[in-house]
């Protein structure tokens, strides 16, 4: 439930206290995130889908059946608001979508979700910095804008989307309650986005193809993600098209 008037830092601090209750300590997942979303939020349902460009995408998390139809009406059709979420980086809000200019933004989605039971779709991107993981995308079975603080509620979830998707999941790792999706960007997390931009270049890859071979090394190692992000950027690190785990050297 949404606190008028409540700062971003402790918004933060309450969903992923909800987040955290809803893993009810087990390692918080997509599933999580999307489950506490939908009912802080009040909206009828959520889906995380990840994306590596409009021809590519992949359903992590859908809390219903209708959430799942409203994912892949939007990859099959190739339009919608997580298309546009993905596409330009920016929230896309799609209240009635029954509505003739929805309609004519929309010519084949508006009308397919609808039919499936959706009337209006929240789309928000998971991004940071020039890395656009894939969208959060929220749907009502009745028409009508979000409040402003429910709009704040969501773009916070949204947020913790992208922290535990960036997450490594391994046997090593630190328990997801230690994971902090929120808030600024601290040093560790700035240097895990330097890194997947010094090995796109390396690989001359996508910056979601070099974010997957930088978690598939930590994993390999048994480290979290930040401490290869860290040999990358000083240099002591770095990938080769050729070799899918790295080549660790000057």
């Amino acid at each position: 439930m949404a606190v008028h008037g409540e700062g971003q830092e402790a918004r933060a601090a309450r969903a992923w206290a909800s987040i955290i209750g809803c893993a009810d300590g087990t390692p918080v997942t997509a599933g999580h995130v999307c489950r506490i979303a939908r009912v802080a939020v009040g909206v009828d349902g959520v889906s995380l889908s990840l994306s590596t460009g409009a021809d590519s995408q992949s359903l992590v998390f859908a809390t219903d059946e209708v959430a799942r139809q409203v994912a892949e009406l939007q990859f099959t059709l190739g339009e919608g608001p997580g298309v546009e979420a993905w596409s330009y980086g920016g929230t896309c809000l799609a209240a009635d979508l029954s509505s003739p200019a929805t309609g004519a933004r929309w010519p084949w989605f508006a009308p397919a979700a609808v039919q499936a039971g959706a009337r209006a779709v929240f789309a928000f991107p998971l991004q940071a910095g020039a890395i656009r993981l894939g969208t959060l995308d929220l749907y009502r079975a009745q028409s009508g804008p979000l409040t402003a603080e429910q709009l704040a509620d969501a773009l916070t979830f949204a947020a913790a989307a992208l922290g535990v998707m960036l997450h490594t999941a391994h046997p090593q790792a630190g328990p997801a309650q230690e994971v902090q999706p929120f808030g600024g960007m601290d040093e560790s997390r700035a240097e895990v986005y330097q890194a997947t931009g010094m090995i796109a270049v390396q690989l001359d890859a996508s910056l979601a193809e070099a974010l997957l071979r930088l978690r598939a090394h930590a994993f390999a190692e048994g480290v979290g993600v930040a401490e290869i992000a860290r040999l990358v950027v000083a240099r002591n690190l770095r990938f080769d098209p050729e070799d899918l785990s790295g080549d660790t050297g000057n």
